[in-house]
């Protein structure tokens, strides 16, 4: 809004009049949209360059249009081309030098962006670009780190500076990223070997106790998983407060599966993981990002339409295949409580081909054989 007000002002001052402004809230508009990509895009080179973990790149927002894998990065095209967004991650010491030596070329393509603007900056168009870009680039450069948002200011000022508990779980990273790797693979014996060495490598500490916890999960052992969270989330003075939104959500997701298979009680669970969910998006995660969630505890409350729109929601828009696996899990199962077998086969299909292994979606084919 201030940039859109600049931009009229810059604009009467110049005399190019109302063309001119429109020219130049066009101009505005490329600037947020292309800055944020130029940055993102340096993050991605960045951590090619200086040997990060790239995981998934994402261009674009709203639903997929198409996805492949190459090698080990999966790429996704969505509907409206806006964005550029990347799961990157530690993969090999020395974890901090090469996290900020990407951020440090993500923060240099960003500025080099806006003084490219600058030089051009001799009519509307150009001047609407630097008014937006320019303080969107300071913006970034602030740090902060918040649920599935870091800023390129975060690793260049924070991260140097983190403190334990924070900076012994950053430098366990890598060790995590195998847990999950194996995981993706459908090597539950390979995630556990990796899981006993993080745990005795790193004790205690919140990242290795939600590894230990996926790899219950994949086992289909919610409840232990649901036990260990809550013990975690006991200490949840040690806890760095960024994480709390994420294990808050997981605590949910574990109840709800562990009160769907009957390893807990609902009476008693069900609250609890209704509790923390409200607490996560409390804390800042997004909500839309836990509509497979929502899904999950539709469908145990009776709910099966709404089960169906907020699965479909949830796998839409999920970029986990693990996690996008489940609600295709959870919609397969809404079909059939809403007596729709041919959707759910259709459900599971696709939730089949990306983890064919994961123990709701056997689960729910065992349910489809006997239907």
């Amino acid at each position: 809004m201030a940039s859109a007000v600049a931009v009229v002002a810059v604009e009467l001052i110049a005399g190019s009049g109302p063309a001119g402004a429109a020219i130049g809230w066009l101009g505005a508009l490329v600037g947020v949209i292309l800055l944020p990509m130029a940055t993102q895009l340096g993050l991605l080179l960045g951590s090619v360059v200086f040997g990060l973990r790239v995981r998934q790149v994402i261009f674009g927002a709203m639903r997929e249009v198409a996805s492949w894998r190459l090698g080990h990065v999966t790429f996704t095209i969505r509907s409206l081309p806006i964005t550029l967004r990347a799961q990157i991650g530690p993969w090999r010491s020395p974890v901090i030098l090469r996290c900020w030596l990407a951020g440090l070329l993500s923060a240099l393509v960003g500025v080099a962006v806006v003084v490219m603007g600058w030089l051009l900056a001799d009519g509307p168009f150009w001047r609407g670009f630097v008014l937006a870009a320019t303080p969107l680039m300071l913006y970034k450069l602030w740090p902060m780190r918040v649920p599935l948002t870091t800023s390129t200011g975060w690793l260049l000022f924070s991260l140097p500076r983190l403190k334990d508990p924070e900076r012994a779980d950053f430098l366990s990273a890598p060790l995590a990223a195998r847990v999950y790797e194996a995981l993706r693979k459908g090597d539950i014996d390979r995630a556990q070997e990796q899981a006993d060495e993080l745990a005795a490598r790193y004790p205690g500490l919140s990242g290795t106790v939600t590894c230990q916890i996926s790899v219950l999960e994949s086992r289909g052992d919610y409840a232990t998983g649901v036990m260990l969270m809550l013990k975690l989330l006991a200490n949840s003075d040690e806890i760095p407060p960024r994480k709390m939104p994420y294990l808050l959500a997981g605590l949910a997701g574990l109840g709800f599966k562990a009160v769907e298979a009957g390893q807990l009680p609902a009476e008693t669970l069900l609250p609890t993981a209704k509790k923390a969910l409200e607490d996560s998006i409390k804390l800042g995660f997004p909500e839309f990002e836990l509509s497979g969630t929502n899904g999950l505890l539709a469908l145990i409350e009776g709910d099966a339409d709404r089960a169906v729109r907020l699965a479909t929601t949830g796998a839409e828009f999920n970029h986990s295949p693990l996690s996008r696996a489940d609600d295709l899990a959870t919609l397969a199962r809404a079909h059939m409580a809403c007596h729709d077998n041919a959707a759910a086969r259709a459900a599971l299909a696709k939730a089949e081909e990306l983890a064919p292994w994961s123990p709701r979606v056997s689960e729910t084919r065992q349910r489809l054989s006997v239907a």
